[in-house]
């Protein structure tokens, strides 16, 4: 064994290594004696690796939490919000009547009336009103229990029965005396809900009676016209086998446009669009005896 002088001084580490260096080797080494060792070198060492590792172990647990609870509230927002087309076509089959056939949302077509041009406009004027008449009330009991006579009808008997069974069914009251103010275009649910109305509202019952009974949105035209005998008026007007069909306010027969001279178009609603009519050049203008503000205004 060295000498005492011969050890390294200063450091109480290395003569500790300089006292196991020195001694013979021996394979009964104490567990006690190693781990007396660790301090002297490495226990920092040791508590900081495993901190770390405890840390990462932590972060990577958080991170796996996160991304499940990420993926669950996917998965319950596609449950919800997507579900597969066989339950949606299921659920629809639920909500409506098999026997309604609902009409379809595309645009209307460009109304071609005899003795006028329809010229498309915004008429922003008319946008409150319009909102409320194009409202589907295909659901609600009492335009169900309405139209029931109607249902196995052909399209031409369909609207012969609308014009007469709506006129019937709404007894005439003024937009002052019903709402409190003019000009009100009541929805389908708020005239059916209360059996009165005036022009205006018996018109859009007829619009959404008929498209409860199937006919397409692209087919149905709210109108204000001017009448020669009758003054201003608003009517439905009805596109059918190729032909236009006015369905006025005195609720009799459906007639076609050039059936009446004295009928003159002025402003027109379908559903995604609205048009002016402008009189063809060398037709007579038609002016009634109180062309009242839908004339007068009816392109602006």
């Amino acid at each position: 064994m060295r000498s005492a002088a011969s050890r390294p001084a200063n450091n109480p580490d290395k003569l500790v290594c300089a006292d196991l260096c020195s001694s013979r080797p021996s394979n009964d080494l104490s567990v006690t004696s190693f781990l007396s060792l660790i301090p002297l070198f490495t226990w920092r060492q040791i508590g900081d690796s495993l901190q770390s590792l405890t840390d990462f172990v932590h972060r990577r647990w958080a991170m796996k939490r996160e991304f499940a609870g990420a993926v669950g509230a996917f998965g319950l927002a596609c449950s919800i919000f997507l579900p597969n087309r066989e339950a949606r076509a299921q659920s629809a089959v639920k909500a409506a009547p098999a026997a309604l056939a609902i009409a379809t949302q595309k645009p209307a077509v460009t109304p071609a009336l005899a003795g006028s041009i329809a010229v498309p406009i915004s008429a922003k004027r008319f946008w409150d009103n319009w909102e409320r008449a194009r409202r589907d009330a295909s659901a609600l009991p009492q335009m169900r229990r309405l139209i029931a006579p109607a249902l196995t009808m052909s399209r031409a008997g369909q609207i012969a029965y609308v014009q007469s069974a709506v006129t019937r069914a709404i007894k005439w009251r003024s937009d002052v005396t019903q709402w409190g103010r003019h000009d009100y275009w009541a929805s389908a649910a708020e005239t059916l809900g209360t059996g009165y109305g005036d022009m205006d509202d018996r018109a859009i019952v007829k619009m959404q009676a008929l498209r409860a009974l199937g006919t397409p949105t692209t087919d149905l035209y709210l109108t204000l016209a001017r009448d020669a005998v009758a003054g201003p008026e608003t009517v439905l007007i009805v596109r059918n086998g190729g032909g236009y069909y006015v369905l006025d306010d005195t609720g009799a027969a459906p007639y076609r446009p050039e059936q009446r001279k004295e009928f003159q178009p002025v402003l027109t609603f379908g559903y995604g669009a609205s048009w002016v009519h402008r009189p063809i050049k060398g037709q007579p203008v038609i002016v009634a005896s109180n062309p009242g503000p839908a004339a007068s205004e009816g392109g602006n």
